[in-house]
């Protein structure tokens, strides 16, 4: 056990190991720990043949650890299924197994949670409704795995509820709500993002860091470089990756070597002046697509 988690910690912290062969090798082992730790090791590897694997693990595996595991690896094929990346039958077959998963009885709320997670990359109605079904649900957990699902979904629809769980009382639901919010792309969002940016938690507020980056929009630089200004080493090196993935947002080639300058357009921004600004341009129609400046977005544009 400890030798499997010692490999894939190291495959996690340096891209020039490769313990690919091993993991797989494992992956039938009698040890149910050892069994997710590769499921975990292999989540950089994109090889089609290690769907069919996880598939039986989701199925029939007696550990629920494993089953989370899978249900959980298996979403990023659900993704390159949207990319085209791999064949539609193949991301057919996989969306059948999580939404299996996800509406049996009995199964692990765990299980279930990433079941939920990894299908939302599809957003197909039957997805889109095992998300509201989940967010309806008693289960503060479901309800987690409901927001992140939302934003796994990029799809608008949900901007009403990410919106509310910004404002959650639960750390974990800002959390969820600020990844979702990037993901989105909700511009209304940056008045929350900005005050969970100011959050002690630096996990939660790496979170709404990133999700200002991947919105885009004058505002949300604007904050970006109002955290930068004060903020500390590790803080500044998160606000210039969300710099960065802004000026991608933006259209500006030369994102890659974006250089922060803290002088530009620093002067400090209120919370209740951008919550003002955002009134004032109507930045938010309930019936339409958000408007900033010149930027569109139709749904046309989302290609996930």
């Amino acid at each position: 056990r400890r030798l499997t988690r010692a490999l894939v910690d190291l495959a996690e912290a340096s891209f020039q190991v490769n313990f690919d062969a091993i993991f797989r090798h494992c992956l039938l082992d009698p040890d149910a720990e050892v069994r997710a730790a590769c499921i975990d090791g292999l989540w950089e590897n994109e090889e089609v043949t290690l769907v069919g694997p996880f598939i039986s693990a989701l199925r029939s595996d007696p550990s629920p650890e494993v089953r989370a595991a899978a249900a959980q690896a298996l979403g990023r094929f659900v993704l390159a299924g949207e990319l085209e990346e791999i064949e539609e039958a193949v991301q057919e077959r996989i969306l059948a197994e999580l939404l299996t998963t996800i509406h049996l009885g009995g199964e692990s709320i765990e299980v279930k949670r990433r079941a939920l997670e990894s299908a939302a990359y599809a957003s197909t109605p039957e997805v889109l409704d095992a998300i509201d079904i989940a967010y309806d649900e008693e289960d503060q957990r479901l309800q987690l795995s409901a927001v992140a699902a939302m934003g796994h979904s990029c799809d608008r629809r949900w901007r009403e509820p990410v919106l509310k769980e910004l404002q959650s009382d639960l750390p974990a639901m800002r959390y969820e709500a600020a990844l979702a919010a990037g993901e989105i792309g909700l511009r209304p969002a940056v008045p929350f993002l900005a005050r969970i940016a100011a959050e002690d938690d630096p996990q939660i507020r790496d979170a709404a860091i990133w999700a200002l980056g991947q919105v885009g929009g004058p505002q949300a630089k604007r904050v970006l470089l109002n955290i930068y200004a004060d903020a500390d080493e590790d803080t500044r090196a998160v606000v210039e990756d969300a710099l960065a993935e802004h000026a991608l947002q933006e259209g500006e080639l030369d994102f890659i070597l974006y250089q922060v300058d803290p002088d530009e357009d620093a002067e400090w921004v209120d919370e209740d002046d951008l919550e003002d600004e955002f009134d004032d341009q109507d930045e938010y129609d309930e019936d339409s697509d958000y408007k900033d400046g010149d930027y569109e977005q139709d749904g046309d544009t989302w290609d996930y």
